[in-house]
């Protein structure tokens, strides 16, 4: 068992990836809650909520509200939420903007391809569990 990591939260609206994702966590072998989001709006319901999550893979571009509106009303919630969450941007391009922006945004900590291997999934409880 990974200690201290019980959540993961995927925030896509695309069910296809969100299937994807949740597969190869699955397969890595982290014994971990998934739950999943379709928009930063209820990505936040999660984040406030009693099952909030130890990691958050977050997608760029959703409707309702995309992942830079979600950082942004991330970053204006009590820190009683945001404590201990990872926040890895995911993009299908790693634009240099994107990425750059990720890159100064402090709340994110990766800015990694959409489509998660199982290497990256442990690399990533590795490098933060």
């Amino acid at each position: 068992m990974v200690k201290g990591l019980k959540r993961f939260l995927l925030v896509d609206d695309s069910k296809a990836t969100n299937f994807f994702n949740k597969t190869v966590i699955e397969r890595s072998g982290v014994p971990a809650e998934i739950l999943i989001a379709e928009n930063g709006e209820e990505a936040l319901n999660v984040v406030t909520s009693e099952q909030s999550p130890d990691i958050i893979f977050l997608d760029i571009n959703m409707p309702v509200m995309n992942g830079w509106n979600f950082i942004s009303e991330y970053q204006q919630l009590e820190n009683k939420y945001k404590k201990g969450i990872i926040i890895l941007m995911l993009g299908t391009t790693l634009s240099i903007e994107d990425e750059e922006k990720a890159n100064n945004t402090p709340e994110i900590k990766e800015f990694r391809e959409k489509m998660l291997t199982k290497e990256i999934v442990e690399d990533i409880v590795s490098n933060y569990f």
